[in-house]
C-alpha cells in the first residue's frame, strides 16, 4: 500500500486489464445467414476470467515499474492479495498492431454482415492525379463515393493496398448499382489476370466458362476493374482483410472505408465466470 497515492495520480484508473476488471471466460461470435440462422464464426474459452464487453486496456506507455506498482497497489486493495496478472506496457508497435487487429476484425463483421455484388479495384493514373499525394486522392476518392451514394445507393466496404515504390490503389466490394461495360476481358477457371477472348480459348477453356471483367464508367482517376462475387462470403472477407494485416501504417487515417448505413448485425455471448471451472 506503500505510494498507493502517487501511483493513482500517475496512472488514471480503468487502464489496467487484470483478474478484477475481466468479467468472462468464454466468447462466441454468430454471423446471420441469409435464411435467418445463426453461424457460428468464432468460440474462445479460457480457465481465466480474460474477456471484457467494457474493453479495458492499457492506453499509455507508462514505465513498467510505476504500472506494475500501481497494479500491486489496486490489487492488494481490493483483494488484500498480490496480483496474479503480469502487466504488459504498450509499446508504439503494439499499438499498430492492435489497431490493426481490431480494424480487421470490424472489416470482416461488415463484409460477413452484407450482401455483396461486386469485387471492385480501384487505380490511379499518374497522370491525372499524383498518386503521392495522399490527402488529395483521398477527398477526390470520398467525393466519388459520397456522390454515388446519394444518387445510386451505393454500398460499399474497401481497403486501400500500399505500392511498395509508393502510391496505393483501393480493393471494394459494392453492391449492384455501379455504372459498368464489360472490358473484353475474363478470368480463366483456374483465375489469374484478365486475359481477352482469344487468350481464353488458346488456353483450353471456353469463355462461357469464365468470370466476366467489367470497367466503371464514371471513375476518371484511374484504371477499375469490377468482378462479380461469388463462393463463400467467409473467403471474400479473409481475402480483403488480409489487406490490412500487409499495410504498415493508415491511409488517410483509416484502415479500411465503408458507408455508414451497412448492417452490422452479429451475437456476441459471453459466459459467466461460474462456467470457468468447465474448462
Amino acid at each position: 500500500m506503500k505510494n498507493l497515492k502517487k501511483h493513482i495520480e500517475f496512472i488514471p484508473s480503468g487502464i489496467i486489464q487484470s483478474d478484477f476488471q475481466a468479467k468472462y471466460n468464454c466468447r462466441s461470435k454468430f454471423y446471420p445467414q441469409p435464411d435467418g440462422s445463426l453461424k457460428l464464426v468464432e468460440e474462445m474459452c479460457c480457465n481465466r476470467y480474460i474477456f471484457n464487453p467494457d474493453s479495458v486496456e492499457l492506453r499509455h506507455n507508462y514505465k513498467r515499474e510505476e504500472a506494475e506498482a500501481y497494479h500491486e497497489a489496486m490489487t492488494e486493495l481490493l483483494y488484500n492479495t498480490k496480483p496474479r496478472e503480469r502487466i504488459i506496457i504498450n509499446t508504439a508497435a503494439d499499438n499498430i498492431a492492435r489497431s490493426k487487429r481490431r480494424a480487421k476484425n470490424r472489416l470482416l463483421d461488415l463484409i460477413n454482415c452484407n450482401e455483396w455484388n461486386f469485387f471492385v479495384t480501384l487505380t490511379l493514373n499518374p497522370d491525372e492525379v499524383d498518386r503521392n499525394n495522399y490527402s488529395a486522392i483521398i477527398k477526390k476518392l470520398n467525393n466519388y463515393l459520397d456522390n454515388r451514394v446519394r444518387r445510386n445507393g451505393l454500398k460499399y466496404v474497401g481497403v486501400p493496398e500500399l505500392h511498395k515504390r509508393g502510391g496505393f490503389h483501393f480493393h471494394f466490394l459494392t453492391n449492384d448499382v455501379l455504372n459498368l461495360t464489360h472490358s473484353g476481358t475474363y478470368i480463366r477457371p483456374n483465375g489469374g489476370r484478365p486475359v481477352k477472348a482469344d487468350t481464353v480459348k488458346r488456353s483450353g477453356f471456353k469463355v462461357e466458362d469464365c468470370r466476366n471483367v467489367y470497367n466503371i464508367q464514371d471513375w476518371k482517376l484511374g484504371f477499375t476493374t469490377a468482378i462479380e462475387v461469388y463462393g463463400d462470403r467467409g473467403a471474400v472477407a479473409n481475402y480483403i482483410g488480409k489487406y490490412i494485416t500487409k499495410g504498415e501504417k493508415k491511409v488517410g487515417g483509416r484502415w479500411y472505408y465503408s458507408v455508414a448505413f451497412l448492417l452490422v448485425i452479429l451475437s456476441v455471448i459471453m459466459a459467466s465466470p461460474a462456467t470457468a471451472a468447465r474448462f
